[in-house]
């Protein structure tokens, strides 16, 4: 009598995996695409999460945890279908597309993601640019970038099928993976990890360690007595920075990423302080350069706007521009506002501020975006 087989969906020939071993077989190969992914995103942002997590910085970690994520899920993806095409060729190229895309997310993670994580956590920026993407080149550029990612999983492609049947064999009768079986199942993680780390470590991402570098910078400053112009302990660190700002540096704090150019190595971390202190920290090539008190420009800079008062003569940079649209709208409501008209500060996201003004008859919300220019772009009335 002719051996009959039972029938695939894809019509794929399993050489060495018996029968009742192929569910078992693919459930591997979806486990190791969820562990090459969560070794790559680790490998990739595990150093950054390792040195924010115990800093007070707000909107920072989530974007980070959406990178894992979605390379996690693609990985798993890829994982589940090589699983059930069992496929070499295919998986090949698979692996080495799963490869480039990874790539893109890490690329783009700390511009588009982390926008998308700000509209996620807070819907009154929900569609605003918040972190713009800067950076020279394309996708081409990208994918050059990561070739040590992509090589390094289309090898662990090419002898994806051979080791999982493999491990598949190791399984007991219930499909348990014992120690041996998963030790090979995580052999090759530490490579992904590694391949990981070394593409980070080339991007231009300067985000932490300015975020790192503000935040010893002002914690020593606050416990400091004297002039900070004459402060030098030999950490790198210009702490004459701060000596501008030193009165209003007080209290708790928490820092935000309020800019990013990574063309010259630029990054405005914000930092607000419990005793009603806000300033901005300018850090290049991870150098605090110095801080400013950031608001005058919002504060008297729209108040000018809203009001027609003219700027205090001391107030240096605190003109504000205006788009055509803002403008109209505060002139023809400028008597609804009448001569004091409260002004506050009700949200910011990155360089995107949310302000409230209260007057005697109205109440609006206005959003500054920018750093260096600032503009007004919009307002509206609340309730309208």
């Amino acid at each position: 009598m002719a051996e009959t087989r039972p029938v695939d969906p894809f019509n794929v020939d399993y050489p060495t995996v018996e029968a009742h071993r192929r569910p078992v077989y693919r459930r591997i190969s979806l486990l190791n695409g969820l562990l090459i992914g969560l070794a790559l995103g680790l490998g990739a942002w595990g150093l950054e999460m390792w040195r924010i997590i115990t800093l007070p910085v707000v909107s920072y970690m989530p974007s980070l945890w959406l990178g894992v994520g979605a390379v996690v899920a693609l990985c798993g993806l890829v994982g589940w279908l090589t699983g059930r095409l069992a496929n070499t060729a295919l998986t090949v190229v698979l692996w080495a597309l799963a490869g480039g895309a990874s790539m893109m997310i890490m690329g783009y993670l700390p511009y588009y993601g982390r926008t998308l994580a700000v509209w996620l956590l807070d819907p009154r920026f929900r569609g605003s640019v918040v972190y713009p993407y800067t950076l020279e080149g394309g996708p081409g550029g990208l994918l050059l970038g990561g070739l040590l990612i992509i090589l390094v999983l289309v090898i662990l492609g090419f002898m994806q099928n051979y080791r999982l049947e493999q491990i598949a064999m190791e399984t007991n009768r219930n499909g348990r993976l014992n120690g041996r079986a998963w030790v090979s199942l995580l052999l090759p993680m530490p490579i992904v990890f590694l391949a990981g780390v070394v593409t980070q470590s080339v991007m231009s991402n300067p985000a932490a360690p300015a975020i790192v570098e503000v935040n010893r910078a002002v914690t020593v400053a606050q416990g400091y007595e004297g002039d900070l112009r004459t402060l030098e302990l030999n950490d790198g660190i210009s702490y004459a920075a701060l000596q501008p700002v030193r009165e209003i540096i007080s209290g708790d704090f928490n820092l935000s990423v309020v800019d990013v150019n990574p063309l010259n190595a630029t990054v405005i971390v914000g930092v607000d302080f419990s005793g009603d202190g806000w300033i901005y920290c300018r850090v290049i090539n991870d150098q605090l350069s110095f801080c400013y008190d950031a608001s005058p420009a919002y504060f008297e800079g729209l108040r000018n706007l809203v009001t027609g008062e003219p700027l205090p003569e001391d107030c240096r940079g605190c003109a504000l521009r205006a788009t055509d649209e803002a403008t109209a709208f505060l002139l023809e409501r400028r008597e609804l506002f009448g001569p004091d008209p409260e002004i506050a500060r009700v949200g910011q996201q990155g360089s995107h501020v949310l302000m409230r003004v209260t007057g005697d008859n109205l109440t609006a919300e206005c959003r500054i975006a920018g750093v260096t220019p600032m503009q007004l772009t919009e307002c509206e009335g609340v309730g309208d």
